[in-house]
């Protein structure tokens, strides 16, 4: 029987011609980037008696899930504009601050004491 030049054993990178995708690439490919999420504004602070609070509008395309407005205690649905805050000055740390940030009404942010 004649020698073959291709290997009988199935390629590692999957099926199709072609290298395989490095590991930053199927990263990449998992986590798209959106046009909308660069173009949301960025934080701001705000300042008030409670302290220092870093405030970002979310659009009514970008809310996609369901939040509870600690403000009022009700939902704010996906599909509406919302705003997301959390404590600037926090005693725990930056990280643990965006960690425990919550969405909010704009009208129960601004009307809140």
């Amino acid at each position: 029987m004649p020698r073959s030049n291709h290997s009988s054993r199935r390629r590692r990178g999957g099926p199709g011609p072609g290298p395989r995708a490095s590991k930053w690439q199927r990263g990449a490919a998992q986590e798209p980037w959106s046009v909308e999420r660069v173009l949301e504004p960025a934080p701001t602070v705000e300042r008030s008696a409670d302290g220092d609070w870093m405030v970002r509008h979310v659009r009514p395309a970008n809310a996609v899930k369901t939040y509870t407005c600690p403000g009022c205690g009700r939902p704010v649905p996906p599909g509406t504009a919302h705003l997301v805050v959390w404590q600037q000055d926090s005693l725990l740390g930056a990280r643990s601050a965006f960690e425990d940030r919550r969405h909010w009404h704009e009208r129960c942010w601004r009307t809140r004491r």
